[in-house]
């Protein structure tokens, strides 16, 4: 299996996101009360807490999955187009997705 360097692969998409958003590593940094000099480690390679990880995805409405390089879904999707509450942290959300796909099991028709 290949080896993958989850920062490297974090710290592009993170640059890519801020990009997107059009931000400044400051204003990025100033989410966590931090200098820009952390964002930039952070887009180099180095990965920060767990609890960042997670507030990033929910600011960029991306998945952490998608940020860490352990999916190639992007988005957090709403497919149902219900409408969710922006405050909504990010676990809640993949929570609401997994009920989801546990309906649809429940649901399925059975193959002929």
């Amino acid at each position: 299996m290949e080896d993958i360097d989850v920062g490297i692969i974090f710290g592009e998409r993170l640059r890519q996101k801020r990009l997107e958003y059009k931000l400044k590593q400051e204003e990025v940094g100033q989410w966590f009360e931090m200098k820009k000099s952390a964002v930039s480690q952070w887009e180099n390679g180095r990965l920060p807490h767990v609890t960042i990880v997670i507030e990033l995805a929910r600011r960029f409405n991306v998945t952490t999955d998608w940020l860490l390089g352990c999916d190639i879904i992007r988005e957090v999707t709403n497919p149902f187009w219900i409408e969710l509450p922006n405050e909504l942290p990010a676990e809640a959300l993949y929570r609401i997705k997994d009920y989801i796909s546990l309906i649809q099991l429940k649901y399925k028709k059975p193959a002929h």
